[in-house]
C-alpha cells in the first residue's frame, strides 16, 4: 500500500474511533501490511480512481452513489440497521449513517411476512448468485417467500420439482450447506417458492398472478413483472436476481422496495 493510501486508512481508523463507527468501508486497494483497530470491510470490483481528474462535484456524487450501494450490502451481510460507518476513498473520507433514508430497507421491516432469519439467508444467497453466477455463467432467478399455501395457489409447476419428497433439513435455506443445490436449480426456468420459515417448497415454478397492472420501470423482464404481481396478491416478499447486470430487486406489495447493485462487492 502506498503512503497516501496508508495515511488515508489510518485517518479513517482515527475518525471511526472518534465517532464510534461500526466499521470502515474501504474503497482503497486491499493490502495486508497495515492493521487498524476498527473492523474493516473492503470493496472490490470497482475503480474509484477513474474520476480522479473530474470536478469535486462529480467526485462527491460518485462517492455518494457508491457508499449507498455498499452500505445496503453491509446491512445485509452484518444485520446492522443503525449506527455510522466511515468510507475511505482515494480522495475523500465520508461518515455515513447506516439507518439513513436512502438505505431504509431492513430485513426486520418484513417480519410480519417472513421470519427475518429466513429472509436474511435468501438475500445472502442472492448476493452470492449475483456475484458469482454458476460455473462462470450469469444466473437470473427469483425467490418468493411467504404464505406457502397461497403461493402454491397462485403458481404452477413448470418442470419436475427437484425438492418434492425431500426432508425439511435439506430444503432449509437457512442452512448454508443447502445453497449449492439451490444454485444448481437456479438455472431452471421458473422461480423458487419458500415458506415463511425458509423451507423451500419448489423450484421451477411459474407464477400465475396477472402482471398487466404491475407498474415497474421500463426494461425489466417477465420475471420481475411476475414477482411484482404475485407479491401484490399474496402475503410474500419477492427477491429477483437479474441475469443481466446482477442487480437484486426486492418486491413487496407489488412494488420494488430495494435495489441492490452488485457491481459493488464487499469482503468482510
Amino acid at each position: 500500500m502506498n503512503d497516501k493510501n496508508r495515511n488515508l486508512l489510518l485517518a479513517a481508523d482515527n475518525l471511526a474511533k472518534t465517532v464510534n463507527a461500526l466499521a470502515v468501508i474501504s474503497f482503497l486497494p486491499k493490502e495486508d501490511d497495515i492493521v487498524i483497530e476498527t473492523p474493516t470491510v473492503h470493496v472490490v470490483d470497482i475503480q474509484p480512481e477513474i474520476l480522479r481528474d473530474h470536478s469535486m462535484l462529480a467526485l462527491v456524487d460518485y462517492c455518494s452513489n457508491q457508499i449507498v450501494d455498499a452500505v445496503l450490502q453491509y446491512k445485509i451481510l452484518t444485520k446492522a440497521d443503525c449506527g455510522t460507518v466511515v468510507a475511505a476513498f482515494p480522495y475523500a473520507l465520508l461518515i455515513y449513517d447506516v439507518g439513513s433514508q436512502e438505505n431504509s430497507f431492513s430485513v426486520g421491516d418484513y417480519a410480519h411476512i417472513v421470519e427475518p432469519e429466513a429472509l436474511h439467508a435468501v438475500l445472502m444467497l442472492a448476493l452470492e448468485l449475483a456475484h458469482d453466477g454458476r460455473e462462470g455463467r450469469s444466473v437470473g432467478t427469483a425467490f418468493i417467500v411467504g404464505d406457502i399455501d397461497e403461493l402454491k395457489r397462485w403458481s404452477h409447476q413448470g418442470v419436475l420439482n427437484p425438492y418434492e419428497g425431500h426432508p425439511k433439513e435439506v430444503r432449509d435455506i437457512k442452512i448454508r450447506e443447502n445453497w449449492e443445490s439451490v444454485k444448481e436449480f437456479a438455472q431452471l426456468d421458473g422461480v423458487f417458492i419458500i415458506d415463511k420459515e425458509g423451507i423451500i417448497a419448489a423450484s421451477g415454478r411459474y407464477l400465475d398472478a396477472d402482471s398487466r397492472d404491475a407498474n415497474l420501470q421500463s426494461g425489466l423482464g417477465g420475471r420481475h413483472l411476475a414477482t411484482a404481481a404475485i407479491t401484490k396478491v399474496v402475503h410474500a416478499v419477492g427477491i429477483v436476481v437479474s441475469e443481466s447486470g446482477g442487480v437484486i430487486r426486492v418486491f413487496v406489495g407489488g412494488k420494488s422496495v430495494a435495489q441492490i447493485r452488485t457491481d459493488v462487492r464487499l469482503v468482510l
